[in-house]
Formats: C-alpha cells, sequence, structure tokens
C-alpha cells in the first residue's frame, strides 16, 4: 500500500502544471457538483421560515430587531435578502437561498485545494480539500439550509488573507463574518496578531479593514437595535447536543431525572439536574473560551519572534483553539456548528509535521494538532447517526445517545489537543535561537 501511494505522489508531482490544474477541477467538480442533489432531499427547514421572516421585515417594512424578532446579527439579512427576492414561497426560497450556500461550499473547497496544489508537494497537498469535503458530505442537506457556509467561508478567507499579507482584506473579511455570525469575532484579536508581524502597518491595514466593515453596524446601532439578537440566546437551557445535555440524557437512562423537548426552535435537555447545570455550565463555556483565547493570542505573539513565517497550518491551529472551545464546551450546540470548526480544522493538516517534535525551521504543525483536526473530522462523519434521525423528535435511544456522547468527547479531545500544540508551539519557539526582531519595528 505504501509503495502504491509512493508511486502515486510521484506521479503528482510530475504533472505539469495545466495538467495539475485540469485534475484539481475535476476533483473539485466530483466533490462540489453533487452537493447540488440535496436541494431536493429531505423537507425545509423551519430555520429557513426564521431567515425569510427576517428578509421580509427588511424588505416590506417592519423594523427587524424591533416589531420582528430575529436572533442573528445584522450581516446575516445580506445572506438572506437576494434569494427572498428571487423567491416567492417557502420552496422557492428554498432552491435560491440553497444555492447560495452552495456557492459557498464550494468556495471553501476551492480555497482549500488552490492552498494545497499551489505547493506542488505531494498528494498531501490534496488533504485539507479531501478532508472538509469528507467532513462536510457528512452534513447531508443540512448543509444547504443553514447559513454557517458564510462565515466558515469568510474566517477561512480572514486566515489566508493574513498569512498571504493581505490584512486589510483579512480584517474586513473576519469583521464580515463576525457581524454574520458571532463567533468569528473571537478571530479578531488572534488575527490581529499575526498580522503585526508586519509592523505597525500590517497592523494598522488590518484594522483599517475591521473598522471599514464594522462601520455600518456601528452607524445602525442609531436607528435599528440590532444588538437585541443576542437576548435570544441568554435564556436558552442545554441544547440537547451539547456536552452537558447529552450526559444528563445518557443519565436518564440510569433513572436521573430528565426530559427531551421542543423549546422554542431548539430541542432541549430538560429536569432538575439540567436546570442545575445551565449556569455552571454557562461558566465554563466562557472560562474555556477566554482561557483558550488568551492561549492563542499569547502564542500568535510569540510566534511573531521567529525570523521565518510561520506555517499556515500552525497558524489554523492557534486560530481553530478558540473555536474549538466555544463549540465544544457550549451549553448551545447545533450540528452546523461543525462547519465553522471544519475549514480550519482542514488548514491545520496542510503541512504534516516531518519529525516527532516540532521545528520551525523547516515549518511543521505538532502532532497534537493534526490528532485534533482528525478528531473534529471523526466528530463530524457520525453527526449523522443521532441527527437527522427518526428518534431525535422524541429523544435519542440508548446507542444513538451513546454516539452522541462520543461525538462530543471527540470535540473535547480536540480541544484538549489543540491547547497542547499550541502550547508546544510556544515552547518551539522558545528553543529557537533569538533573532534581532520586533513586531512594532
Amino acid at each position: 500500500m505504501r509503495s502504491i501511494l509512493e508511486r502515486a505522489g510521484q506521479a503528482w508531482r510530475a504533472l505539469t502544471p495545466p495538467r495539475r490544474a485540469v485534475l484539481a477541477s475535476t476533483l473539485w467538480a466530483v466533490a462540489t457538483l453533487p452537493v447540488l442533489s440535496r436541494l431536493v432531499i429531505g423537507r425545509a427547514a423551519d430555520d429557513l421560515k426564521v431567515f425569510m421572516n427576517g428578509a421580509d421585515a427588511v424588505l416590506h417594512g417592519p423594523l427587524v430587531y424591533r416589531d420582528v424578532v430575529f436572533e442573528y446579527p445584522p450581516y446575516a439579512l445580506l445572506w438572506f435578502l437576494p434569494p427572498r427576492a428571487l423567491s416567492h414561497d417557502l420552496g422557492s426560497f428554498r432552491l435560491a437561498f440553497g444555492l447560495e450556500m452552495w456557492a459557498a461550499d464550494a468556495l471553501v473547497k476551492a480555497l482549500l485545494l488552490w492552498h494545497g496544489v499551489r505547493h506542488r508537494g505531494g498528494l498531501h497537498d490534496l488533504t485539507p480539500f479531501l478532508a472538509y469535503s469528507l467532513g462536510s458530505a457528512a452534513l447531508g442537506h443540512l448543509l444547504l439550509q443553514r447559513f454557517d457556509l458564510v462565515p466558515a467561508a469568510l474566517t477561512l478567507g480572514a486566515a489566508l488573507a493574513v498569512a498571504g499579507g493581505s490584512a486589510l482584506l483579512g480584517g474586513f473579511l473576519v469583521a464580515v463574518g463576525a457581524g454574520t455570525k458571532l463567533y468569528p469575532a473571537l478571530l479578531v484579536p488572534v488575527l490581529g496578531v499575526f498580522a503585526l508581524r508586519h509592523g505597525r502597518a500590517g497592523l494598522a491595514r488590518f484594522t483599517g479593514g475591521v473598522a471599514l466593515a464594522s462601520a455600518p453596524l456601528a452607524v445602525a446601532v442609531f436607528w435599528i437595535p440590532w444588538w437585541r439578537f443576542a437576548s435570544y440566546h441568554v435564556e436558552r437551557g442545554l441544547q440537547a447536543e451539547s456536552l452537558l445535555a447529552s450526559i444528563v440524557w445518557a443519565l436518564h437512562f440510569a433513572g436521573v431525572p430528565a426530559g427531551w423537548a421542543l423549546v422554542w426552535r431548539a430541542v432541549e435537555v430538560t429536569g432538575p439536574l439540567a436546570a442545575g447545570l445551565v449556569g455552571p455550565g454557562q461558566l465554563l463555556w466562557v472560562v474555556a473560551t477566554l482561557a483558550c483565547l488568551a492561549s492563542a493570542t499569547w502564542t500568535a505573539w510569540r510566534l511573531n519572534s521567529v525570523a521565518s513565517q510561520p506555517p499556515v497550518g500552525a497558524m489554523a491551529a492557534v486560530l481553530l483553539l478558540p473555536i474549538a472551545a466555544f463549540v465544544a464546551t457550549n451549553t448551545v450546540l447545533s450540528p452546523q456548528f461543525h462547519l465553522w470548526l471544519l475549514p480550519l480544522a482542514a488548514l491545520v493538516l496542510s503541512r504534516p509535521p516531518r519529525e516527532p517534535e516540532i521545528a520551525l525551521e523547516p515549518a511543521g504543525v505538532p502532532p497534537e494538532a493534526l490528532r485534533a483536526a482528525w478528531c473534529i473530522v471523526a466528530a463530524t462523519l457520525i453527526v449523522p447517526v443521532f441527527y437527522p434521525s427518526r428518534e431525535y423528535a422524541a429523544g435519542l435511544g440508548l446507542w444513538r445517545t451513546a454516539v452522541l456522547v462520543l461525538r462530543n468527547g471527540l470535540l473535547i479531545y480536540a480541544t484538549a489537543c489543540l491547547w497542547a500544540g499550541v502550547r508546544k508551539l510556544r515552547r518551539a519557539v522558545g528553543r529557537q535561537k533569538r533573532v534581532s526582531f520586533s513586531p512594532l519595528a
């Protein structure tokens, strides 16, 4: 098997640029075009009605956030308005919106494929693209009925832009992502530090990009109370797929009182134990996220002290850490949250380590980070076992609950591995010979 892979790798490296481009385009088409078939599979999700109502509130008069409850940041409306303007009912909106999300998925795959094949290495050039394609395929038609692909594409684009020296574009993209779905805001300080590698000018360009994308939100505050979107999420309990909810539901098979109920539009685990864990769970989530964000930001600063450009895979691992903590420890965890993790996890795999110990010359990625990335892919692959399923509406049975607990365990383990990998990156920087470089020069 190894010899076959070696021969395939040699053949791949021997391809001329035009033939490599043709093969890469064929792979992209094979992974992307079949997704279109999902436009006509399954029922229309309730989320689509929420998206339509938000767009209607803009197009037909009622003031969104004040007269109409809307649970997402304002830039989410930018992605709902075009399909609503082109549709006349839920079915046509689903088609138009699905095509838009298909384009976002195609863009993510194109970015990962382009980033890999341009290095002209071996077959591992294709690993990020294949890992993302495999993970996203497991999410089924859910992929095209949520808008999480938009901030996922924006965060991936921001990471690649900053890594490539385009700090202005990176700042703009990550700010638009945060205005679409809040979690990309976690990347702003980390990407800002990475942009600082290019001196004050790099930080200024990044800050300018963030300011440019955020300006409409700042101005809109005087007319539209868009910050009210957060109030919907403050009162939520333990969503059924979250870590603590899955544990409580598993314990109910041993006699612990617990219920499985639809609350507003989300399924939650209820009962005395579940209610008592909401507060501590939210505290755990905040502490874990802030701790990982601080670790990621400090590591980005340390990486700036070495002469060579940090590898994109290592940068992706640093960026992925706070988002993984945000998702894995959250009291609200939906299947589409995997899309927040998959693109960056795939990017981590773009530069596999060449030695057991990390070396920044030549660039390497901690093996713990690679393990975390594969755990995220594996956790995504098992999502279809419990969602969607016939049991989901009434309460998962024992074996599907076990798979759900396993999925959550993989996400926690991935977060722990990322923490260890990012810490190893800091130590690797400490072992490097100090160079006379100041990021503020």
